[in-house]
Parts: C-alpha cells; structure tokens; sequence
C-alpha cells in the first residue's frame, strides 16, 4: 500500500504539468508574442493599461527589454491579426502592422524615439 502511494505522489505533479500545458488550447486559449517599438516606461505603462481590456484578452504581459508583449486570448472572441491592429491604434508598430501615425504622432516625445540596441 505505501508503495502505490509513494508512486502516485510521484506521478501526480506530472500529470498536473502535462494537464496544464494541453489544457489551454482545448480550452480555447492561445497565446501570441507581438514585436512592438516600445521604448519606456509609459510605453509598458500603455500596452498594460490597455491590452489586457481588448475584447478576448485573458493574461497581457510586457518585456520592457525586449519591447514584446505576450499575450494569451480565446481565439473563439479574437485572433493575431486583431490583435496587432489593436496595438496599432495604440501608436505602436506591432510585429509587421504600422503604428497608427496619427495617434502615434500624439504620443510623448519618449515614446515616439527608436529603441537602441
């Protein structure tokens, strides 16, 4: 008895792990990375401020270092494409989709500056 115990302990965390992973599409969630031209703070201030609200969004997180933005999303309410133009209409390039100019012309002079690598 103790060992199938001690053997079912063993496995549990396993079969938790490998459910959580598979569970997420099923659930219909997927996630995407998006490229953006964030430079700062108020830029990271922006997309989390407003990219965890879009219609579909269930987890935004943001990579200042790196200035890309995970996000995870139903794909049944919303899919990449607009996803990207979202953060378009924010100001900002995202992935191949042009920052919206207008709005990006209204944003501060920190956020319209090119990131140095």
């Amino acid at each position: 008895m103790k060992k199938i115990i001690i053997i079912l302990l063993w496995l549990l965390p396993a079969c938790a792990l490998q459910a959580q992973s598979c569970g997420l599409h099923e659930m219909g969630i997927d996630t995407i990375t998006i490229q953006t031209n964030g430079v700062c703070q108020q830029c990271a201030d922006r997309f989390m401020s407003n990219a965890p609200y879009f219609k579909g969004v269930t987890n935004c997180e943001y990579d200042m270092q790196t200035s890309k933005l995970f996000i995870s999303y139903q794909w049944k309410k919303t899919n990449p494409d607009k996803l990207r133009k979202q953060i378009s209409n924010l100001g900002y390039q995202a992935d191949d989709v042009p920052a919206n100019e207008k709005v990006r012309a209204k944003l501060p002079a920190c956020c319209r500056m090119e990131k140095r690598h």
